[in-house]
């Protein structure tokens, strides 16, 4: 299964970006599971930033539908 990397980051205020990895095939999934985690929509801007190789999904040791906060 490969993923998508999200990037939560402000409209129009400077705010921390907040990169995440999602082991979700449909980037629409990957979204909706990084909003349920975090409740940044609609105040912040969450969108997808590319996708993420099956390998690299595995390497992070993400199961399908899992989220991980890769900023820290």
């Amino acid at each position: 299964m490969s993923g998508w990397l999200i990037r939560i980051s402000g409209w129009e205020t400077p705010e921390p970006v907040r990169l995440f990895a999602v082991a979700a095939s449909d980037p629409r999934a990957a979204l909706v599971a990084v909003q349920k985690v975090t409740d940044a929509a609609p105040r912040l801007r969450v969108e997808t930033v590319g996708q993420l190789s099956a390998d690299t999904i595995r390497t992070l040791g993400l199961e399908p539908g899992q989220v991980r906060d890769l900023t820290s």
